[in-house]
């Protein structure tokens, strides 16, 4: 849950549709990546530098929706680039235009890394339905995600403050725009950047919600290094707040945690989060 699947990388996710490799009407992309394009508009396609516009649904290959953005009104706008990987699942959308629709193969991992849901195996296929709505160039596409992106800090940043007057809170509102609430101050040192610290944690979403606890049975405390290791950028900032031994919470906004995508099942799209954490150590 911690990891950072939400930087870029997790839209590249968020493209994915699985089905049998033996199918047929599946093709090979030159970069490795296993698709099939469902409807073709005869648009002209996204090139990289532009920005596209559509909704994806997950599902199991019995056809169980997990998560889908056209049901929450989460229209995804992201920008267009060249793969970096084998088998990069950011090539689709050099097929698809306006109206189109695809699906690719990919493993459960793939989504959801070590923090598989409970009735999920590490071999097990997804697939995602695929659904464009536009290609935008870079100029409407900055415009739409740059005013997005205000939209939702403001109304989140109100959001955490209401939350800390409910529960009679008191913390600093870093540059980024997180809060830092310090219970126990800690006598150790403080982290700086290339530091790998080990924290225990809880998350909540800000009506209670738990979604993950290094408490959890099978869990542990989650071990990163600041600022390049795989953590939510709230994490990065926030921990080095805290002292070794330091308890307190850390209220994130999503444009630090998931974004616009959130971590489907249990964090949807915009979701400000708290987390209670205590930093063990630091190496």
């Amino acid at each position: 849950m911690l990891k950072n699947k939400f930087s870029l990388y997790i839209v590249i996710i968020l493209l994915t549709f699985s089905s049998c490799t033996t199918n047929d009407d599946y093709k090979t992309s030159p970069n490795g990546l296993k698709y099939k394009i469902i409807v073709d508009n005869g648009k002209p396609k996204a090139q990289t530098g532009q920005y596209i516009a559509y909704h994806i649904s997950w599902r199991t290959l019995k056809d169980s929706l997990i998560f889908t953005t056209e049901q929450r009104n989460a229209l995804q706008i992201d920008p267009v680039r060249d793969p970096v990987s084998k088998s990069d699942l950011q090539e689709i959308f050099h097929f698809l235009g306006a109206g189109d629709s695809a699906s690719c193969n990919v493993k459960a991992t793939t989504i959801f890394h070590e923090y598989l849901p409970a009735s999920m195996k590490p071999d097990d296929m997804m697939k995602v339905d695929f659904k464009v709505l536009n290609v935008l160039s870079k100029e409407q596409g900055d415009s739409i995600v740059a005013a997005k992106a205000s939209e939702n800090l403001g109304a989140e940043d109100r959001a955490l403050q209401d939350f800390m007057h409910k529960n009679n809170l008191k913390g600093i509102r870093t540059p980024s725009g997180m809060y830092v609430v310090m219970e126990t101050e800690g006598s150790g040192k403080q982290p700086v950047k290339g530091n790998t610290v080990r924290v225990a944690y809880t998350g909540k979403l800000l009506d209670g919600t738990m979604f993950d606890s290094s408490f959890d049975p099978g869990h542990q405390p989650y071990e990163f290094v600041i600022e390049t290791g795989n953590a939510i950028k709230g994490w990065h900032e926030g921990l080095q707040y805290f002292k070794v031994g330091g308890k307190g919470k850390l209220l994130i906004p999503s444009e630090l945690a998931y974004g616009d995508r959130g971590s489907p099942p249990k964090i949807g799209p915009n979701q400000p989060l708290v987390f209670d954490i205590e930093l063990l150590s630091i190496k």
